[in-house]
């Protein structure tokens, strides 16, 4: 190329990654939407259980942490004085009114994160930091709490000097010494009788392992595997764990679940640090809660939170960005703008490598057929159109008809195929669920007319290459339409395709041989 073509070239890139940078760092846009796997809707809703002429109530809602980010969230007051209280451990709900009249309560869309499955290393490291000493000291369990507490260690024994296998010894002794039971007891009743529900089983848990100086907590929250058993809903109540400190990092532990420095994925942690505000896992006498929580994933992204992003924004970004049109045509240019990587794969296709097609948008017309129908309805029924045009051609060609009318008919027993494969399908289930449109009917006909042409003018072994050209650049094109992430990034940042541009220049000033040529004339090369 020339030094204007380069220039040009060089150009074209650079655009794109300008106007990207401007999005990132200066009108602080995501670079993609954000992904919506493993998000959950949330709704927390308290009544009271009587008519009370006072109230003063406390709940705890989810903080923002290396297991949960908060996409957002909103709280009903129904009239009464509310205060968020932040705490590092939480957040604590404050209601307070003369009269409660209506359901209070909180509704968030969060997404989960797992707890780190890495198997600590060996911790011998008695010595823990400032930061970490709230969690050894044991000034809210009560003197009788402690002394039963150091009888049991005297029999279990956990004193290795390693951490990991001490709180190991610990966990045993809990998960198959103390029954499970959903029994409310206090923890003192717990140890007597070696029961306990999840709350004196992760409590206990916490004071033997604040004993061996090993820090620990215990954390209030939704096991999202476990429903009401009493409900078909999506109701939750309060389970109870524990994350203790080990080799720098917090680690999962259920005494009740029998898990230990497992990975888990499905706990909501909701008030990290329980020992204090033993308050809050307890029943109320004065409202009961009931939690409904259900799995968000209607698609991988989510495109209406990016749209208000962009919307926010006060710059000329939201006048231009395709997420300020209707949500209609956004679906539609979804599509629409993987046509011109469609168009870029078929330059490499038939420029460099030399594979022959029929036309030149033929393929990326073809591949939309595809997606907007079914794959293997959509090959199904273009070879039998191909079949069926080819008998179709011979039998009209006895009539010595013009072509407006020949491509009217073949027009006609396209529609009339498409209605019988339609039916078929309907009846027996053969392909699933079909989204006909016009496409199929359009590009079939063209096609089959042109297929027939091609057959006369270049024969048989000819034709069926082109339609195996055809086909394959179709069916690339295809998958690049089911790449999601492709997608939404030229969707979101549509000046890439300037990108695309640069590189067709390039493409077109190439005069070089093409892939199948140098096998074409081996002999001559030779």
């Amino acid at each position: 190329m020339d030094r204007k073509s380069w220039v040009f070239f060089f150009t074209l890139i650079i655009i794109p990654c300008i106007s990207i940078l401007y999005k990132l760092n200066i009108a602080n846009l995501s670079l993609l939407p954000v992904s919506v796997e493993d998000t959950y809707n949330i709704q927390i809703s308290i009544v009271p259980k009587e008519n009370v002429a006072f109230s003063e109530i406390n709940f705890p809602f989810p903080k923002q942490n290396s297991q949960v980010k908060i996409l957002k969230y909103d709280i009903q007051t129904s009239g009464m004085d509310f205060e968020l209280k932040k705490k590092n451990i939480g957040h604590l709900a404050h209601w307070e009114g003369d009269e409660w009249q209506g359901p209070i309560g909180y509704y968030a869309k969060l997404q989960l994160f797992p707890y780190d499955n890495e198997s600590p290393k060996s911790d011998t490291n008695q010595v823990v930091s400032p930061k970490r000493r709230v969690y050894i000291e044991l000034k809210s369990f009560s003197n009788t709490e402690i002394q039963a507490g150091k009888k049991i260690l005297e029999s279990v024994h956990p004193y290795d000097k390693d951490k990991v296998n001490a709180s190991r010894q610990i966990f045993y002794y809990i998960a198959e010494e103390v029954a499970n039971t959903a029994k409310e007891m206090r923890l003192e009743e717990s140890i007597l009788l070696n029961s306990g529900s999840s709350f004196n089983k992760a409590l206990l848990f916490s004071l033997l392992c604040r004993l061996r100086d090993i820090p620990v907590r215990t954390v209030l929250g939704f096991d999202l595997k476990r429903a009401s058993e009493k409900s078909k809903e999506n109701k939750f109540k309060f389970t109870y764990w524990n994350e203790i400190f080990l080799d720098g990092k917090w680690h999962f532990v259920s005494t009740y679940r029998n898990r230990f420095l497992t990975k888990e994925k499905d706990f909501l942690p909701i008030w990290k640090s329980l020992e204090d505000h033993r308050n809050l896992g307890q029943e109320s006498p004065i409202f009961k809660y009931t939690a409904y929580i259900t799995n968000a994933n209607v698609n991988r992204y989510n495109f209406k939170e990016y749209s208000e992003e962009v919307t926010s924004k006060n710059n000329f970004l939201q006048y231009y960005s395709l997420y300020s049109l209707p949500t209609p045509l956004q679906n539609l240019f979804r599509i629409i703008i993987l046509i011109p990587i469609g168009a870029l794969v078929l330059s490499i296709a038939r420029n460099l490598l030399g594979i022959p097609t029929f036309g030149i948008f033929t393929p990326i017309l073809l591949s939309m057929f595809f997606y907007e129908t079914n794959l293997i309805f959509g090959i199904s029924f273009f070879l039998f159109m191909i079949a069926l045009g080819f008998f179709e051609r011979y039998a009209l060609d006895r009539f010595y008809l013009l072509a407006v009318p020949r491509l009217s008919i073949l027009l006609t027993i396209t529609v009339l195929t498409l209605i019988i494969f339609s039916i078929l399908n309907e009846s027996f289930g053969l392909l699933g669920s079909l989204s006909v449109t016009l496409f199929p009917i359009v590009i079939t006909t063209i096609f089959v007319e042109r297929f027939s042409i091609m057959i006369i003018e270049e024969g048989i072994l000819n034709t069926f290459i082109t339609l195996g050209g055809t086909l394959f650049i179709a069916l690339i094109s295809y998958m690049l339409f089911f790449f999601g992430s492709l997608q939404i990034l030229f969707f979101t940042h549509p000046e890439l395709l300037l990108i695309i541009v640069a590189f067709q220049i390039l493409i077109g000033q190439y005069k070089g041989y093409r892939l199948t040529e140098l096998f074409r004339f081996r002999e001559i090369f030779r």
